[in-house]
């Protein structure tokens, strides 16, 4: 189904892990957020490189309602019946995110987490000796960054002791350098942590020099909930699809937080339920 022109995939979790994983062709993951689906409609650019995937997961529980809002709006052909609906409607859709999730992944494809993701890829990587490389941003001036950087490799060794895999901070000064180092090693699976935009920028202009990666994929913040830098949100939490609300409450920077999930919620439900 499409949301505002991007086109997220329809899978079982199972299936398409077990087709990425057999390692036989080039597999572009992301899996987009309300946020980034909003920033394609402003950015050309950006909308272009999320395109270039092979598969665009749905990874929000918003994205879920959004789906049951566009069901909905198909049904009326009046424009004003459908949007008042829609708002009518809501706390139901919210209602079956939570509670029926059966029926909502049976009609729409499941629920991709790239946390998740990337925790059953490294995972996979690890038992069956797969070489990975991950890319780090390069960012001198975040302290906190800098302070993960020095123990990542350490750790991580630690969590997969048999784990294969080069650690790069990424310079885009050093680019050409760090590509051909990537393309000359062993690695079969690339982690992409460089922020919106140009970890998607990343991952495309590796995997179109570097025939030997077979899968790239963005991971945020993932690693640092894998080497303990972070503390994810329990299971409960997950369950119930409210990992967004356990990082409000738990993040540092509440108010930047708080303007991200007023765009992903509010604002992303108004486009959902106006846009042409």
């Amino acid at each position: 189904m499409q949301i505002l022109w991007i086109p997220l995939n329809k899978l079982s979790y199972k299936d398409f892990f077990t087709d990425i994983t057999r390692l036989e062709k080039k597999s572009i993951i992301f899996t987009p957020n309300p946020e980034i689906i909003l920033k394609t409609l402003e950015d050309e650019e950006f909308k272009k490189m999320i395109l270039k995937a092979d598969y665009l997961l749905p990874d929000w529980t918003w994205l879920f309602i959004a789906f049951q809002i566009i069901d909905l709006k198909k049904k009326y052909t009046n424009s004003l019946v459908s949007n008042l609906l829609s708002f009518i409607f809501l706390p139901y859709f919210i209602f079956n995110v939570i509670f029926r999730k059966k029926y909502i992944y049976a009609r729409y494809g499941d629920k991709i987490c790239w946390s998740d993701l990337t925790l059953d890829l490294l995972k996979f990587a690890n038992k069956d000796n797969i070489k990975i490389t991950i890319i780090d941003l390069y960012n001198p001036n975040d302290e906190q960054k800098v302070a993960s950087q020095k123990i990542f490799t350490d750790r991580l060794k630690q969590v997969y002791t048999n784990l294969n895999f080069d650690y790069i901070i990424y310079d885009e000064s050093k680019k050409g350098e760090i590509i051909e180092k990537i393309k000359n090693s062993e690695s079969k699976i690339l982690f992409s942590t460089l922020g919106m935009k140009n970890q998607e920028k990343s991952i495309i202009d590796i995997m179109e020099i570097c025939d030997n990666i077979k899968i790239g994929t963005w991971i945020w913040s993932s690693f640092d909930y894998i080497i303990w830098f972070q503390k994810r949100a329990p299971k409960i939490w997950r369950y119930l699809w409210l990992e967004w609300m356990y990082r409000l409450i738990t993040w540092p920077k509440k108010i930047n937080r708080l303007k991200r999930l007023y765009r992903a919620i509010f604002v992303f439900v108004y486009k959902i339920v106006f846009y042409k």
